[in-house]
């Protein structure tokens, strides 16, 4: 398959294959001519980065993973499972901060509702007299 129907099927733009491949994120495609020919194996890496970008790991980190895959000629399972950890780890941290958010929130409504309540009831009450 050709870049367009590569990127069709991956649901990217030919513009960002070929930045992956010029990361070294794409082994480098065979060619016909002057066209590159994609294989489904390049499907499952398009489809993996993309992911891994949905989850919010940059294209930096990825890079890193391939290229201690291309040094060790396998795929560095534990590498990758350990960056997912930490990823993991900083969803929590993230989580936790907006849930102290949501907290600080509901307390300054409270406050307010509490200081100024009685004030507005007030003005409503002077307007109907």
């Amino acid at each position: 398959m050709y870049i367009g129907q590569l990127a069709a099927c991956c649901n990217t733009t030919p513009k960002a294959i070929r930045h992956y491949e010029q990361l070294g994120l794409l082994p480098e495609p065979k060619r016909l001519g002057k066209y590159r020919v994609y294989s489904d194996l390049d499907i499952r890496l398009v489809k993996m980065i993309r992911q891994a970008q949905a989850v919010g790991f940059s294209l930096a980190e990825i890079q890193e993973l391939a290229h201690i895959k291309a040094q060790q000629q396998r795929f560095p399972l534990n590498i990758a499972k350990q960056l997912m950890a930490e990823k993991w780890q900083k969803l929590e941290q993230q989580k936790q901060h907006l849930i102290q958010l949501q907290q600080d929130l509901l307390d300054l409504d409270q406050t307010l509702t509490r200081l100024y309540a009685d004030e507005e009831q007030q003005i409503c009450t002077d307007e109907l007299a």
